[in-house]
C-alpha cells in the first residue's frame, strides 16, 4: 500500500518465515494505521516477505479470520520470498523473530535499518523476548496471541516509524 504525498516513498518491509501469517498480519495492521493518519506528507509503502522461499501462497485461513475481526483484509495477500532486491529497497526492515533479523543482516542489509519488531527502535537483545511465536499449524488462540503481540508492537513503534518516514503528526 502506498499513501500518496509530495516527497519520496518510505518503504517498510516485514519479514517472517513463510509470509503467510505473521508478516501479512503486520503488513495489514501498519497499512491500516498509516491510512488513518491525518497528515500524509510522505509516501509509505508497506510490504512483507518470508525467508522460507514460498511464492504465491495465500495468508492462512486463521490469519485472514483474525485480522478480519479488526477490519483488516489480508485475503488477497500472496507470499513472496525475501530477496536482496526487496531488502535493498527497504528503508526499514522489521523482523518478526530474531532468526529473520539475522537472515536480513546475512543477506547484506545494513543492521542500522533492520530490527525485530518487538525491539524496535533498539537492536535485538534476547531471541526469546524479541521474537513473536509462529502460529502456523496452531489453533485460533495462537493466531490471536500473535496478532495482539504484533498489533501492540506496531502501535508502540508507530511514532518512531512516522518520525523516520518524515510524516508530521
Amino acid at each position: 500500500m502506498t499513501i500518496k504525498a509530495n516527497q519520496r516513498e518510505f518503504r517498510v518491509l516485514f519479514v517472517c518465515t513463510g509470509n503467510t501469517c505473521r508478516s501479512p498480519m503486520a503488513e495489514g495492521i501498519l497499512k491500516k494505521l498509516v491510512s488513518e493518519l491525518p497528515d500524509r506528507s510522505i509516501d509509505v509503502n508497506v510490504q512483507s516477505a518470508g525467508t522460507m522461499g514460498l511464492i504465491g501462497h495465500p495468508a492462512t485461513e486463521l490469519a485472514i479470520a483474525v485480522a478480519g475481526e479488526f477490519d483488516i483484509d489480508i485475503s488477497g495477500h500472496r507470499s513472496q520470498d525475501l530477496t536482496a532486491e526487496l531488502l535493498d529497497k527497504a528503508d526499514l526492515v522489521l523482523a518478526l523473530a530474531t532468526e529473520h533479523y539475522q537472515t536480513c543482516v546475512a543477506l547484506g542489509k545494513n543492521p542500522d535499518q533492520v530490527f525485530t519488531l518487538k525491539s524496535f527502535p533498539n537492536p535485538p537483545r534476547d531471541p526469546r523476548r524479541d521474537s513473536i511465536e509462529d502460529p502456523v499449524g496452531g489453533n485460533r488462540d495462537r493466531y490471536e496471541k500473535a496478532y495482539f503481540e504484533i498489533d501492540e508492537a506496531i502501535r508502540r513503534a508507530l511514532p518512531t516509524i512516522i518520525q523516520r518516514a518524515g510524516i508530521k503528526k
